[in-house]
C-alpha cells in the first residue's frame, strides 16, 4: 500500500460499495470531535479513540453480560463483518438461553441442597445458580479461540461447557419434579417407610394361626420355669444360671423397629423366647372378637382416608420426624387431640415435640434437602425407564428441552470456533496490518 492516501477517494469508495454497508453503519456509531478553531479542514474531524473515551459499563450492565453473553465476545478485534457479526450474537443468544433454561430448571435442586441453611437458603441457591451460569457462558465465550497455542485449552474450555451442560441436564428434570409435585414426592417417601415397617396396610390378624405356636410356647415356658425353681438362688453360679434362663424365656426381637405384635409374631417368632410369645397371645386372645374387629375397622378407616405423609405422622412418629418437619396431619380430615389420664394409673405421657419447636409446626416439609432430591430422581428415571412419560408431563418437557439446547449449543460452538473469519478476528497480525494503514492515513496530509 501505498504512504500517501488519497482520503476522500477512499471515502466515496466505502460509501458506494454494497457490502460495506456493516462498515457505514459502524462509522455512525463512531465517537468524533470537531474542532472549528482548526485552519486545516482536513484535521477538524478526528475520531476519538476507545481509550479516549470515559466509558464504563454499569453494574446492571456487567452482571447482565454475564448471564447474557453479546456476540462481539466470541470473537476478536482484529476482524469482523456483518454476517459474522449476526452468526456469533445467534450462537451466544442461544448459548446464553440454554444456560438460562438449565439455571431454572436446577434452581429447586440447589435449594433443597443449601435448605440447612435456613433464611439464607435462597440467597445461595440463587449466588450458586447464577455462578454456574457464569462458568458456563464463560467456559463457552473462551472455547472460541481456536487459533494456535490455543487448540488445546478451548478444547478443555469446550469440555467443561460439555460436563457442566450434561449434568444440568441431567438433573433439570428432577428439579422440575421437586418443583411441581413436592406433596407427592413426600407422598412417596412416607408410602415408602411404611411399606418397609409393613404398616402401610394393616390386616386383623387371625388368631387361630396361633394355635400351634401358642401350645408349642406355653409348655416351653413352664419348662424353663420348672427348671427355675429348681435351682438354689443363695448359690452364685445357680443364680446366674437362673438370670440366663430369664433372659432366655423372655427374650425380644432385636433391631426389629416394627412393634406390632402380628407382625413380630409372624415374621420373627424364632427370636421371641417361649413366654414372651405366649404373653403376646394372650393379649390378642384376651380382647372379645367384636371389639377386635371394630378396633382393626377403625384402623382401616384411618389408613384409607388418611395420605400416606398423615398415616406415617400417625403411627410412626420417629420415622415421620426423621424425613419429614411439620404437622402431618395438616390439611387432613383427622386432627390431634389430647386427653388427660389419672395420675394414679402410674402412666406418663411424653409430647413427641418439645414446646414451640418449629419442626412440629406448620405444613409438612423435608427434614433433609438431600431426601427430596433422592426421591425426586429416582421417581424421575424410574418413569424414564418404564416410560411412563404421561406422568411426567412438564418434567419431561423441560428435560427434553434442556437436551436440545445443550447439544445445539455444543455443536454451535465448536462449529463456529472453527471458522476462518472467527480464527480470524483474533489474528494479531492483522491487528497489525490494521494499525500500520490507520497510522498512515492519520498522518497522510492528503
Amino acid at each position: 500500500m501505498a504512504d500517501k492516501f488519497d482520503k476522500k477517494e477512499l471515502l466515496n469508495w466505502i460509501e458506494t460499495q454494497p457490502e460495506l454497508k456493516f462498515i457505514r453503519e459502524q462509522a455512525n456509531r463512531t465517537f468524533v470531535s470537531y474542532d472549528s478553531s482548526e485552519k486545516d479542514l482536513n484535521k477538524r474531524i478526528s475520531v476519538i479513540g476507545k481509550n479516549e473515551l470515559d466509558i464504563k459499563k454499569g453494574v446492571l450492565q456487567k452482571l447482565w453480560e454475564l448471564v447474557w453473553v453479546p456476540g462481539r465476545q466470541l470473537r476478536g478485534t482484529s476482524y469482523s463483518d456483518e454476517n459474522l457479526d449476526k452468526r456469533l450474537s445467534a450462537t451466544s443468544a442461544l448459548m446464553s438461553f440454554s444456560t438460562i433454561w438449565d439455571m431454572v430448571c436446577t434452581f429447586p435442586v440447589l435449594f433443597y441442597v443449601m435448605k440447612g441453611l435456613a433464611i439464607f437458603t435462597i440467597p445461595a441457591a440463587t449466588a450458586a445458580s447464577l455462578l454456574i451460569l457464569a462458568m458456563s457462558n464463560a467456559a463457552g465465550k473462551f472455547a472460541m479461540d481456536r487459533n494456535k497455542g490455543n487448540k488445546s485449552i478451548a478444547t478443555f474450555l469446550l469440555f467443561i461447557f460439555f460436563i457442566l451442560s450434561l449434568v444440568k441436564t441431567a438433573f433439570s428434570g428432577v428439579g422440575l419434579e421437586l418443583m411441581g409435585g413436592s406433596q407427592r414426592l413426600k407422598n412417596l417417601k412416607a408410602r415408602e417407610v411404611l411399606s418397609q415397617k409393613s404398616l402401610l396396610n394393616t390386616t386383623r390378624p387371625n388368631t387361630q394361626v396361633y394355635e400351634a405356636l401358642y401350645k408349642n410356647s406355653n409348655a416351653e415356658c413352664n419348662r424353663l420355669a420348672q427348671a427355675q425353681g429348681k435351682l438354689d438362688l443363695s448359690k452364685a453360679s445357680q443364680k446366674k444360671q437362673w438370670n440366663k434362663l430369664q433372659k432366655q424365656m423372655y427374650a425380644t426381637a432385636k433391631g426389629v423397629p416394627n412393634t406390632d405384635v402380628d407382625y413380630l409374631l409372624r415374621n420373627h417368632s424364632g427370636q421371641l423366647g417361649p413366654c414372651t410369645i405366649r404373653t403376646y397371645i394372650d393379649n390378642i386372645d384376651g380382647v372379645s372378637d367384636q371389639k377386635f374387629d371394630a378396633s382393626f375397622s377403625n384402623l382401616s378407616k384411618i389408613e384409607e382416608s388418611l395420605s400416606p405423609l398423615g398415616l406415617l405422622y400417625v403411627r410412626s412418629r420417629g420415622s415421620y420426624y426423621s424425613h419429614f418437619n411439620g404437622d402431618g396431619l395438616a390439611g387432613e380430615p383427622y386432627e390431634m387431640g389430647w386427653f388427660n389420664i389419672d395420675p394414679s394409673l402410674g402412666i406418663q405421657v411424653k409430647s413427641d415435640c418439645p414446646d414451640n419447636d418449629k419442626k412440629c409446626f406448620g405444613q409438612p416439609r423435608w427434614a433433609s434437602g438431600n431426601d427430596a432430591i433422592k426421591v425426586a430422581t429416582v421417581d424421575f428415571y424410574e418413569k424414564v425407564g418404564r416410560k411412563d412419560f404421561k406422568s411426567l408431563g412438564s418434567s419431561l418437557i423441560g428435560f427434553l428441552i434442556s437436551i436440545i439446547l445443550s447439544v445445539t449449543a455444543i455443536v454451535l460452538l465448536f462449529g463456529t470456533s472453527s471458522d476462518r473469519k472467527v480464527r480470524a478476528s483474533r489474528a494479531t497480525i492483522l491487528n497489525q496490518i490494521r494499525n500500520s494503514i490507520f497510522t498512515k492515513i492519520r498522518n497522510s496530509k492528503g
